[in-house]
């Protein structure tokens, strides 16, 4: 009888080979970060622009004085990067870089965390999303806000998982400071980033001897002072965001006399407009001219179907009936809105709900065509490559608007966010045990990994699903329209959570190392509910 044969083993192809090495894996994600988005940038240079844009270039270039109907930060920026590269497209660049690097880090981040590598391609990935793509060609004050707090969520993540890196906080903070004075009404965005940070710091110091020796004359940490150590913590980062803002608006008056405007005011026009009886208006103290002018222009927005944003719609502007001009009267409509408004909550809800329906349930401006020039041709903005629409275009509108229009709308990212906390609550619920149990039995060994499928991310898709919610539903008492970029932070956040959701539930699925593959470096974990306090750092399982 003849011996059974095996199979001679095969040695990996060339390709395979080269690209186990974790780190040429990183380059090939840059790559396929890099190559797209220097395309993309040669089509759109130096960006599109609206109305509002235009304005804060025109500050920039010192054209017109600075104000403050628009963030001065942004013009500011603008015209430091101006200044450094004479090209006004250098913002427009800017914007782009931190998606870049927050994509391709994203992409780094689950892959050295141990998930399969194809999920780690979602990274780069979400530069090529409709609802990114939309948004990216056109310099919105909200795009940047979106990718600044991207990015400093990516640095924050890398510094829970990776040791020694708590300088990268720095930048990130700067990054929120940005976003922050970019969209007052980001802090709703960053109260659960400042929560997430607070956490980590909470973790931090935890883990350090001298707490250790400290914090054990007095017994074991309860959960309930881990909960207020995090909320101090989070507040201190929240005073520090503040000030951070405070002292950049100074630095900005310091150099250029921003001029005052009351952009408040279009909030409380439309809330007055729309929402006091003209009967009860009418009998008000205001001045007889700012009643009969509030009056004739409701009735305009009536006809026109619109109940939002009267200072553009109907009401003439400013005083001057120039864009960005103030409006007459501030404050005596500060003085109705609280005498006629607050006071009347039930109507007030009413109102605002109705608006937040239209802006909940519906979107508009998903995509700034090239045909909408004229403001930014004012102002000397050049147009980018004429082939631009014919290429994007049709894949925004065409493909992703009309046969998913979900995908820009608030309510879609709400509901997705929902179930996204609740994974990341799941998650939490199934990781402590196995996790404490994995720590326990690592006690005096040299380790100074978690295996992957002991990691988690439930920190960071609790943060991001939280962040989208809390900033939508922000929206209520102050959104003015429809528009989409005022949801693109929530898809932007929702859709990284759902990647890091992602990254878990493929690497329960699949082992993190099997006997026939070769060892692959991994993210080794800094976060200290996730290392062995007695693991030697530098040595591998």
């Amino acid at each position: 009888m003849t011996a059974p044969t095996h199979p001679t083993p095969t040695k990996p192809t060339k390709p395979r080979g080269f690209f186990a090495s974790a780190l040429v894996w990183d380059a090939f994600l840059a790559l396929l970060t890099l190559v797209p988005a220097l395309f993309f940038i040669a089509l759109f240079l130096p960006g599109r622009a609206n109305v509002d844009i235009g304005n804060q270039y025109a500050q920039a270039t010192g054209d017109i004085p600075f104000s403050d109907w628009h963030p001065p930060i942004m013009s500011a920026v603008w015209r430091v990067l101006i200044g450094f590269t004479g090209e006004a497209g250098s913002l427009f660049v800017l914007q782009a870089a931190i998606l870049v690097l927050a994509c391709w880090s994203l992409g780094v981040i689950v892959h050295r965390w141990g998930a399969p590598r194809w999920v780690s391609l979602g990274g780069p990935a979400i530069m090529a999303t409709p609802w990114a793509v939309s948004q990216m060609t056109t310099m919105w004050k909200d795009t940047q806000m979106a990718v600044a707090i991207l990015l400093a969520v990516v640095l924050l993540i890398i510094t829970r998982f990776v040791p020694k890196t708590w300088l990268l906080w720095i930048p990130a903070l700067v990054l929120l400071v940005y976003a922050f004075g970019l969209r007052k009404n980001a802090i709703f965005a960053i109260v659960p980033i400042a929560v997430y940070i607070g956490y980590l710091l909470v973790k931090r110091v935890r883990s350090s001897r001298r707490f250790a020796k400290f914090a054990g004359r007095f017994g074991a940490p309860s959960d309930m002072r881990r909960v207020l150590a995090t909320a101090v913590a989070s507040l201190l980062v929240l005073v520090v965001l503040g000030a951070g803002l405070k002292a950049t608006d100074a630095a900005i008056g310091s150099q250029e006399d921003v001029q005052a405007t009351g952009q408040v005011s279009q909030i409380f026009l439309d809330d007055v407009m729309f929402s006091v009886p003209n009967s009860e208006l009418q009998s008000s103290d205001a001045p007889a001219e700012l009643k009969h002018k509030i009056s004739t222009a409701r009735d305009k927005c009536l006809k026109k179907g619109e109940i939002w944003d009267a200072y553009w719609n109907c009401y003439g502007k400013g005083a001057t009936g120039e864009p960005f001009s103030p409006i007459a009267y501030q404050e005596e409509l500060k003085s109705l809105w609280l005498s006629e408004v607050i006071t009347h909550p039930v109507r007030y809800v009413e109102y605002r709900a109705a608006v937040f329906s239209f802006y909940f349930f519906t979107s508009a401006v998903e995509y700034w065509p090239a045909d909408w020039h004229y403001d930014a041709a004012k102002v000397g903005l050049e147009q980018g490559n004429d082939k631009a629409d014919y290429i994007v275009q049709p894949y925004v509108e065409d493909f992703a608007l009309d046969t998913f229009p979900m995908l820009f709308k608030p309510w879609f990212w709400t509901l997705l966010a929902g179930l996204l906390l609740a994974f990341g609550y799941r998650a939490r619920g199934r990781s402590q045990g196995p996790l404490r149990q994995t720590l326990a039995s690592q006690r005096g060994s040299h380790s100074s990994q978690v295996p992957a499928g002991k990691r988690t991310f439930w920190p960071e898709i609790t943060m991001l699903a939280t962040s989208a919610l809390f900033y939508v539903f922000g929206y209520f008492p102050i959104v003015p329209s429809n528009h989409f970029r005022y949801t693109f932070w929530p898809a932007l956040a929702v859709t990284t959570a759902s990647l890091f959701a992602l990254a878990m539930w493929r690497t329960r699925r699949v082992p993190a190392v099997t006997k026939a593959s070769a060892p692959r470096e991994e993210l080794a974990v800094s976060d200290p509910a996730e290392v062995p306090k007695s693991s030697a750092p530098g040595k591998t399982p």
